[in-house]
């Protein structure tokens, strides 16, 4: 099993220092070693970690009316969606995420793409609501197989950066086979120290989803699984998410720049509500600035006429974000 983790080590502290240091020691190729030795290796290498990690775990402090634990839940950041979810996203349980195909059967590269910006976006309001008293934000962890990391390249720290996920607290895992891969996300969800993991794989059968859920119970370590967008959907989830990725939002200060990213979402799961899925698609914005999913004003978009006539002013309309 040839086992990878990648840390940006720049500006790290000592300690995040050694860190970094035994994260490329556990990466190095594994050869003529068991499978049971490889989830040995990652497991004590998350120990490690969690270590150094504060005492709490990411989701140790539950939600309270009223209380501090309202930092702690996870949304969105959209009414709109939010609503959707009586808890929020689920801390202790499997998110599936999937693009929707451009042709029956086949997926494109976009189409991934779609469901993994969203995860990644997912991600990041995790880690924020974690971190929300100026607390270190805590780690994340990406786990995919080499066939999906050759076929897409690796994943650009300079744009986790930009959407909010700090990549000196990211781990990224790319193993030899998607067996491997289902592993060491497994493995990884019992973490304490970990935020949130994201998996990318192709499919996952029955079996393996329910162990997935039990492992992200164990210690309310979130997965954010990005499947297939073809594939048939996962088992034993809390959620699935159908994402189709659209042009973005006009720019507000120069036309020619591009503006919000804009996701199309389907709610086609919810085990705390299974009425949420009767909602029709909608359309999120993303803000870089907020780091929150809005909802996509359509009005905003249309041309100044058609605006002004639906408004009854002649004063252009405002975006509001």
């Amino acid at each position: 099993m040839n086992l990878r983790l990648s840390v940006d080590a720049a500006h790290l502290t000592s300690t995040q220092k050694r860190l970094a240091e035994n994260t490329r020691s556990a990466a190095k190729p594994i050869h003529g070693t068991s499978k049971a030795a490889v989830i040995a290796k990652l497991r004590s290498h998350i120990l490690s970690l969690e270590r150094h990690a504060p005492r709490r775990g990411p989701a140790a402090t539950p939600d309270t009316p009223g209380g501090g634990g309202r930092r702690q839940r996870w949304e969105l950041g959209c009414d709109a969606a939010d609503i959707l979810l009586p808890r929020g996203l689920e801390p202790n349980a499997v998110h599936e995420i999937k693009g929707v195909p451009s042709v029956k059967g086949k997926a494109s590269a976009a189409d991934w793409m779609a469901g993994l910006g969203f995860a990644t976006r997912l991600a990041v309001r995790r880690t924020e609501a974690l971190s929300a008293n100026g607390e270190e934000q805590p780690w994340a962890l990406w786990c995919w197989p080499k066939a999906l990391a050759g076929e897409f390249g690796a994943p650009s720290f300079a744009g986790f950066a930009h959407l909010g996920l700090d990549p000196r607290r990211l781990l990224i895992v790319e193993t030899a086979h998607a067996s491997e891969a289902l592993n060491a996300i497994e493995e990884s969800l019992k973490g304490a120290s970990l935020a949130v993991v994201i998996g990318v794989l192709d499919e996952i059968d029955l079996m393996p989803a329910r162990r997935l859920s039990l492992a992200a119970g164990e210690m309310a370590t979130p997965c954010l699984l990005v499947t297939h967008p073809a594939t048939e959907p996962a088992g034993a989830t809390a959620t699935r998410w159908r994402i189709k990725q659209l042009p973005s939002a006009a720019h507000r200060f120069d036309l020619r720049a591009p503006g919000a990213s804009r996701f199309e979402v389907s709610l086609e799961r919810c085990r705390a509500r299974p009425e949420s899925v009767a909602r029709p698609p909608f359309v999120l914005e993303w803000s870089d600035e907020a780091r929150r999913f809005d909802l996509a004003s359509v009005v905003a978009d249309l041309p100044a006429q058609t605006r002004r006539a639906a408004s009854g002013a002649d004063a252009p309309a405002l975006r509001s974000h």
